[in-house]
């Protein structure tokens, strides 16, 4: 049992890292493309947001994979983490205030996106023949 914990959490990391390291590669695209463009505010907050969800969905496809066990936790966890780390970041850099309501409801849409997607990962057919 204590090895398929630490596999779990090894995936769980692996995840976490690959989620971190494409937040941080389209944050400097964005930035690049807001120093060139006007970009408004609106939009930059769609793209943050859209950045997060990508960010997720990369870290549960890579944590939990097709046929993986125990997509929907995995998921969530990984999802959590990764926006109470991104917040904490925030907060840490000297981020201006929020509304903890939204942080909240943030975590809650990225728990809910990382459930979802490990879900959908783990009852997906590993390979074309486990169809058959």
């Amino acid at each position: 049992m204590g090895r398929s914990r630490g596999q779990a959490l090894a995936a769980l990391l692996k995840g976490l890292l690959a989620a971190i390291a494409l937040t941080l590669a389209l944050m400097a695209l964005v930035a690049a493309l807001a120093v060139g463009m006007r970009i408004s505010d609106g939009l930059l907050t769609g793209l943050n947001q859209g950045m997060k969800l990508l960010s997720i969905l990369l870290g549960v496809t890579l944590a939990v994979g097709r046929g993986g066990r125990r997509g929907f936790v995995t998921g969530m966890a990984l999802a959590m983490l990764y926006m109470a780390l991104g917040y904490g970041c925030y907060v840490g850099l000297g981020g201006n205030a929020f509304s903890v309501r939204q942080m909240l409801g943030e975590i809650l849409i990225g728990a809910a996106v990382g459930a979802l997607a490990g879900a959908v990962l783990s009852n997906m057919p590993t390979s074309s023949r486990a169809r058959a």
